[in-house]
């Protein structure tokens, strides 16, 4: 589950952008918006937001500065900016602050999809993107939120569908055929997946040894785990690590302002 934060002063596209995120993702949990600075730091310190949409237009003052001072406290957040700045000047500033995309208003909603399915990924999770055929109910939307928060909390553990049917206070069979039709894949993919994509993040950015990275996503055979790594990225994870070590560092880390 990915925690996102918008940070605009006009309520109708608040509204608008969180109504838009809420209909084309089942695993986006979208913060309480914020208005001001003052507002956006605090939401930041308090929840961590792994996302970040800002309006740099409609706030009062630099929007860039608020990005900056976010990005101070969480290095690794993604950010996506909105605004109707299209001049050289502004979009070379955020692309030397390492901003996921940079949006023009009035928004193009699929533009927007593609960017925060861009930030999910680039957060080493499972983007679920207009998953549904039709729009979730506010009950359904309640229940996979709480089966994948559950899932991502526990991955390292060992789960299964009787764990979840049980968490949730329904019948297994039940949740086997609501996660499939929620999230588009069935729960033994979807938690390998989500184990894999852990894995990739702790062979690029730690010394772990495969076997120990094995332990920690939830396989006690480590042997399995490479087999099941390489069947899955096409890569071992010995390969893996040697091609895209020390990757993904954020660019966001360096200061514009001083």
């Amino acid at each position: 589950m990915c925690r996102l934060l918008i940070v605009s002063n006009d309520v109708n596209e608040q509204q608008t952008l969180q109504q838009s995120i809420n209909d084309s993702f089942m695993n986006i949990k979208v913060l309480p918006p914020a208005t001001t600075e003052q507002e956006a730091l605090a939401i930041s310190e308090k929840l961590l937001p792994e996302i970040l949409l800002i309006a740099i237009d409609h706030l009062d003052i630099d929007g860039f500065i608020v990005k900056r001072k976010i990005v101070q406290q969480l290095p690794n957040i993604k950010v996506i900016i909105l605004t109707e700045r299209d001049n050289f000047q502004s979009i070379h500033q955020a692309l030397r602050c390492g901003v996921i995309d940079y949006l023009l208003t009035p928004v193009d909603f699929n533009e927007l999809k593609f960017a925060i399915d861009r930030c999910v990924k680039s957060l080493n999770q499972v983007s679920l993107m207009d998953v549904l055929n039709n729009k979730p109910t506010v009950l359904a939307k309640e229940q996979i939120n709480t089966i994948l928060d559950y899932i991502h909390d526990h991955y390292n553990e060992e789960i299964n569908l009787t764990t979840l049917a049980d968490i949730m206070h329904l019948n297994r069979h039940y949740v086997s055929r609501f996660f499939k039709e929620a999230v588009g894949m069935n729960f033994i993919d979807y938690l390998t997946t989500y184990r894999i994509e852990k894995a990739k993040q702790l062979l690029m950015k730690t010394e772990e040894s495969i076997t120990e990275i094995a332990g920690t996503v939830g396989y006690i055979d480590a042997t399995y785990f490479s087999k099941l790594f390489k069947k899955k990225v096409g890569q071992s994870p010995h390969q893996f690590r040697k091609q895209y070590r020390g990757e993904h560092t954020p660019a966001d880390l360096r200061v514009i302002y001083n």
